[in-house]
């Protein structure tokens, strides 16, 4: 591996300075300056800041223009004390720092006349005076209070300012700022925390990163600094897991729920689907030795078991009867479709309903151990791992999919400050994902039928993958400067494997009946091949306190991401463009680039309580790993059969495989990659303005927008020119194409309010009108294959995660009653009956998102010989509205009187992504009591109620107008049992904290 040679310098560098590690991303910064009474700044004053939990402290002086830096401090609570001769010391108590945040704090001393010290309260309201970032740290109050369903945090992520949430409320569900899925980046302490060949985790991996093992995180969605790690254009997630503290601290809880409370969704039988969910866990942290060593571990795992409801359409009786007789062939693939339950009005048609059962097993754990050689050096050590198992219906029918995913995450960080004003931090760290799905299903090939729902295929997949990281900045404040340049090495092991696989498709009933196959496909089984490259990164940065009102941050970040080769050559690069066909053996996947140069820069002008910020900057991407693979695909048989080329196709694909496996021309299918792509990226702006309002909130107004340039697109090529008949390579079938030649744009209006958690009250909301328009290239991990492979650009419309308006509200509210607040603070009933209340809620609404309305049509009758499924569009009719007369219900989304069948040779004039589905709305509650039973004892009871309004969260209708149930919808946004989209529920829970 190419990383070798840094894993063996790891042990040297440790041994000549232990005193070396850790990234900033998990890491604050508090700066200001220092006056006296008549505004001169004062040189030379003693900054000390403390951390409350643990003692750690960092000291500096200010420098001759009365300015202080203080670095790389670990989020918490501090006091910071200045001092100075002949003039009275000073103090700023309750500090609270966040993940990420830089705060000014400039203190004004007096001339000691007698008197000692001064103490001042920091607010917790802090405009940000630094840089552009659009982002928000999610802070304790929010991980520990907020009604969270199914306690998956990357359901807070879905509450930052520019986030949008096209499902479920996971990982790989949210977006920001009109980018793709694998445009996001995930740290936990500053280490690569992704699925590595994929960027986010699976949506069933809810505990990869437990709530009780966070601290903090940070949220970044657009125009972050050159500090970034990696290379991503999308949010950056940065992670902070909590340390020990001097005193002995943890919690044991327990939550449950069941059907007994809840409702039943629109889809549902007369009574709820059974349900059964536990998650339980426990924490535990402390000293080991007093202000010096600390260690936290916890635990945490869930038991699912949720019965839910499958719709579909199946072949009627009748028709199973005929095709056996008339296709007798078929009766594998007849009898291996369901039952039905209910006839249609389509007498080949019925109903399919049953139930399916969804079962979710999880187990996660976290140690950490800190060390604090000295206030000038600290190390830590943190290992997490996880183990989701699932298995979960695949479809609407009766085909099983199980998966089994694991996730380990390690990192060994250490911090040193070689002066008062110059940090270095290092870290190293080792990501792994193990990711394994097997479909059980009847028949060991897909099949899909247009008018009946579609069965998978028998098949598994493996890909078991991982990180190592090697990070090494340093920050140095001198003068009004502060200096920021680094490096990173990741290195990335990809192995992939999956069993043979293949599909059938039919573009009728009829067709069905007579075992006349519209296209085939084969894909031998691929062995676990082995992939590796090595990423770099540097980064220069300059946040320059120009004046006392203006700060310009300026920096720029090269990036070099490589190209993945297989060990062993076990790889077969294909590519028209740059070979003709097959390339030599040891052609390289692509031509790597090493021109990502990325210049970025925020501005900030404060007056009082206002700041002015604007930004820009260019933003490289790597995108997904996985969509850079296809030459390891080339390596076993892939054919694709046609009835164009083949009028006689008809299961069982037997002799149509020998004649492939004889070279057969016109049906070898290859995956092309492009050799010359381009590495991906995003022109990213922004504007604001941030005032301080009253009753401590702070309110943002923010345009921001950007445009995407060389985006991931997927399309096909070698297909048949409809001027002359012939595909370009006539030994060749229709290849699939990738490539980065996309493009996109994205504005947005955001508005945004919050108050930090103080005097027992938290408040978030957020606001943004958008619009994103890409032509099919939405970025990282996500393209649609254009309707018309020779024009791309037709296919130019709003992107599939176009929501044009989002709001969420989040706000935690404990009762001005008890111990410690504003009443009833005297011991008694009242106090114990009345005191130690919460209420805390979550509300979302957005527009619904756009949908692409399809058609089944045949490859003969397109142009290029080609039907791409879920992509043919129809004709639109003139004059007719797209929605029903009345409007649109889920029995009659769409009005299917709107369109036609376009004429042979020709392309559907309707328009991409051109009707949406129902809009989402969803308010949760919790309800919780805290109950003291002993001086450190504490019990939490609670109660959350999700979707507390009961309102049905529909999905999209079927689409394809080739279908019965066209414009029907059968489903809502999600299928799982947690997140957003599940009927009202109820969960009540039990903490014990001490």
């Amino acid at each position: 591996m190419q990383f070798k040679p840094y894993l063996a310098l790891l042990p040297l560098l440790v041994s000549l300075n232990p005193n070396l590690l850790q990234a900033q991303v998990d890491r604050t910064v508090i700066r200001g300056t220092v006056t006296d009474p008549q505004g001169n700044r004062i040189p030379q004053s003693r900054v000390r800041a403390t951390l409350k939990s643990t003692g750690f402290e960092r000291e500096t002086l200010t420098t001759p223009d009365g300015a202080y830096e203080l670095l790389g401090l670990p989020p918490g609570a501090y006091s910071v004390a200045f001092s100075k001769p002949g003039f009275a010391d000073s103090i700023a108590k309750n500090v609270e720092q966040l993940v990420g945040q830089t705060r000014t704090l400039d203190i004004r001393l007096d001339v000691a006349h007698g008197k000692d010290q001064t103490t001042v309260t920091e607010s917790l309201i802090e405009l940000d005076k630094v840089d552009a970032t659009v982002g928000t740290a999610i802070e304790l109050t929010q991980l520990n209070d907020l009604p969270i369903n199914g306690r998956g945090w990357a359901t807070l992520t879905s509450l930052a300012p520019g986030a949008i949430d096209n499902g479920a409320g996971d990982q790989r569900t949210i977006r920001f700022a009109g980018h793709g899925l694998d445009d996001n980046n995930l740290t936990l302490d500053g280490i690569d925390a992704t699925a590595v060949w994929n960027q986010e985790q699976r949506e069933y991996m809810r505990l990869n990163i437990p709530l009780d093992s966070i601290q903090e995180f940070q949220v970044q969605s657009q125009n972050f600094g050159a500090d970034a790690q990696s290379g991503t254009a999308g949010g950056q997630v940065s992670v902070v897991s909590p340390s020990g503290t001097n005193g002995f601290h943890g919690q044991v809880f327990d939550y449950f729920r069941n059907n007994s409370l809840d409702t039943r969704s629109p889809f549902d039988g007369s009574s709820p689907d059974p349900f059964l969910l536990n998650q339980f866990g426990a924490g535990f942290g402390g000293p080991v030795v007093r202000s010096k060593t600390f260690f936290y571990v916890d635990y945490e795992g869930l038991r699912q078991r949720l019965d839910g409801t499958q719709i579909g359409l199946v072949p009627s009786p009748a028709f199973i009867a005929q095709a056996a007789v008339a296709s007798p062939a078929l009766l594998p693939v007849l009898q291996a479709f369901p039952a039905g339950t209910s006839p249609t009005s389509t007498p080949a048609v019925w109903n399919y309903q049953a139930s399916g059962r969804q079962v979710d097993n999880e187990d996660s754990g976290m140690v950490r151990i800190d060390h604090y050689f000295s206030d000038r050096t600290t190390a830590f050590i943190r290992f997490s791992t996880d183990e989701a198992v699932e298995s979960i219906p695949s479809g609407n029918l009766i085909v099983q999919t199980r998966y089994d995913t694991k996730f380990n995450n390690g990192v060994i960080s250490l911090s040193h400050a070689l002066t008062p004003s110059l940090l270095n931090d290092f870290k190293f760290g080792v990501n792994q994902s193990i990711y394994h799905q097997a479909n059980a299903s009847p028949l060991p090939f897909g099949v899909s039928v247009s008018g009946f729902s579609p069965l998978t295929g028998s098949t598994t997949s493996d890909d078991p993958s991982k990180s190592f990281d090697l990070i090494d900045n340093f920050s140095w404040a001198r003068g009004r400067h502060v200096l920021k340049f680094g490096f990173e090495a990741r290195a990335l092991s990809i192995n992939q494997g999956s069993s043979s696989s293949g599909t059938l498709t039919y573009n009728s009933t009829g067709a069905f009946s007579a075992n006349s196959l519209g296209s085939a496909t084969y894909t031998a089984l691929l062995p676990l091949v082995r992939q590796r490259k090595t990423e770099y990164f540097g980064f220069v940065q300059d946040e320059w306190k120009a004046t006392a009102s203006l700060t310009i941050t300026a920096g720029v970040r090269y990036n070099v991401f490589n190209a993945l080769h297989a060990i062993n050559n076990e790889d077969a690069p294909f590519d028209f463009g740059t070979c003709g066909g097959y390339c030599p053996g040891t052609a390289p996947f692509f031509h790597p680039r090493y021109n990502d140069v990325d210049p970025r820069i925020g501005i900030a002008w404060a007056h009082g309580d206002t700041v002015v910020r604007v930004g820009g900057g260019i933003y490289h991407t790597d995108g997904q790993v996985d969509d850079q693979d296809l030459p390891i695909n080339n390596i076993v048989q892939r054919y694709t059969f046609s009835n164009t080329a083949f009028p006689a196709l008809a299961y069982p694909l037997t002799p149509f495989l020998e004649y492939a496996e004889a070279g057969g021309l016109g049906v070898v299918t290859p995956r092309d990659l492009d050799r010359n792509r381009k590495d991906a990226y995003v022109a990213s702006w922004t504007a604001s303005i941030q005032r301080k309002l009253p009753w401590n909130i702070l309110g943002t107004a923010t345009y921001l927008g950007n445009k995407g340039t060389d985006l991931l697109t997927t399309t096909y090529t070698n297909l048949v020119n409809p001027q002359t008949g012939v595909a370009p390579y006539p030994a060749f079938g229709p290849v699939t194409w990738r490539g980065d030649v996309g493009n996109s744009t994205f504005h947005a209006l955001q508005l945004n309010g919050r108050r930090a958690f103080q005097n027992g009250f938290l408040l978030s909301v957020n606001y943004m009108w958008s619009h994103s328009i890409n032509d099919g290239s939405i970025g990282g991990g996500e393209s649609d294959t254009p309707q018309d492979s020779f024009c791309r650009a037709c296919d130019k419309a709003s992107s599939d995660d176009d929501i044009r308006q989002v709001f969420n509200l989040s706000a935690v509210y404990q009762l001005p009653f008890g111990a410690g607040k504003r009443y009833l603070t005297s011991p008694g009933l009242a106090r114990t009956v009345l005191g130690g209340w919460a209420l805390s809620t979550i509300a979302t609404a957005q527009t619904g998102l756009p949908f692409n309305i399809t058609i089944t049509r045949s490859n003969g009758s397109v142009p290029g010989g080609l039907a791409i499924g879920g992509e043919d569009r129809p004709d639109l009719v003139p004059g007719v509205s797209l929605t029903p007369p009345g409007g649109s219900t889920p029995r009659q989304w769409i009005n299917p009187a709107a369109f036609s069948t376009p004429a042979n040779g020709t392309f559907g004039n309707l328009g991409r992504n051109d009707f949406r589905a129902p809009g989402i709305s969803d308010v949760d509650l919790s309800l919780a009591k805290d109950i003291s039973l002993m001086e450190r004892l504490k019990l939490r009871l609670r109660a959350d109620v999700f979707n507390v309004l009961n309102r049905a969260q529909y999905g999209a209708p079927n689409a394809n107008l080739s279908a019965s149930n066209f414009g029907v919808i059968t489903s809502t946004i999600s299928s799982y049992a947690t997140g957003r989209g599940t009927p009202r529920e109820f969960q009540i829970s039990a903490k014990i904290s001490f």
